[in-house]
């Protein structure tokens, strides 16, 4: 009998994280998703799975709060074989010139201190029991071009996923461990409708981007479930652009 693998997805109530979540159900792993708010949306999603998504909290600011995340799923679920890190805040537009200490570490608490303490307790719980593992780190297509105006800081954070995803993939090798990072580009979720929602907005996004359009969460969500399939785990620190061919202008 083929054994059962687990998948845990932080912000998996929302957005990218939501449509990997119900897409790696479909694929048939079990899959524990985080939320920070909006409980009855992850509630919502346990109900609809019947009993393949699990919904815990998790402030990933916290660190006591990660810990106590992942103790959690273990005791409740089991050991993980997977992880994607899709808890993401985007802080809007600020110029350089009007950035302060707050704004910066909010979106870098998130992004990048969050996202890393949930590699290391996954890491950390895959060595301790000698399994191998796979993380796929969201990053974005922003890294790639230092974001659009204004959206300097929330790009540099995204850098700061990849860099972090490299060096990752180098230690954790010997263990057994394969780290990813996917850039999504522009997506059509609850963090860009306000954007899409205006029509000159939305015209000059898709301007922007080489195949016209902007992605769908499932476009983002298939090549992560193929990801954590195991079949690419030579390609361990590897980035794979979501971008629909890239920015254009």
């Amino acid at each position: 009998m083929k054994k059962e693998r687990l998948l845990i997805v932080t912000g998996g109530n929302r957005g990218i994280g939501r449509q990997i979540a119900l897409s790696a159900v479909d694929a048939g792993w079990k899959v524990a998703i985080s939320y920070s708010f909006s409980q009855k949306l992850a509630s919502d999603m346990e109900i609809a799975s019947n009993g393949r998504i699990k919904a815990f909290p998790l402030d990933v600011t916290n660190s006591n709060s990660i810990g106590d995340f992942f103790k959690e799923i273990v005791k409740e679920m089991g050991p993980a074989d997977a992880l994607v890190t899709a808890a993401g805040i985007d802080n809007g537009q600020r110029s350089v010139a009007e950035l302060d200490h707050e704004f910066v570490m909010s979106t870098m608490d998130v992004n990048v201190v969050g996202l890393i303490l949930c590699c290391q307790e996954f890491a950390k719980q895959a060595i301790d029991t000698g399994r191998p593992g796979i993380i796929v780190n969201l990053s974005s297509m922003a890294a790639t071009i230092g974001g659009r105006m204004h959206k300097t800081v929330y790009a540099a954070s995204k850098g700061a996923v990849d860099v972090f995803t490299v060096g990752a993939a180098k230690e954790l090798a010997p263990h057994g461990i394969s780290v990813f990072s996917v850039r999504p580009g522009v997506t059509r979720t609850d963090m860009t409708e306000k954007a899409l929602a205006d029509s000159k907005t939305k015209l000059k996004i898709e301007a922007s981007i080489a195949c016209g359009s902007v992605a769908e969460p499932s476009d983002i969500a298939t090549p992560v479930i193929d990801l954590i399939s195991g079949n690419f785990n030579y390609a361990s620190g590897s980035m794979l652009n979501l971008g629909g061919g890239g920015f254009v202008i």
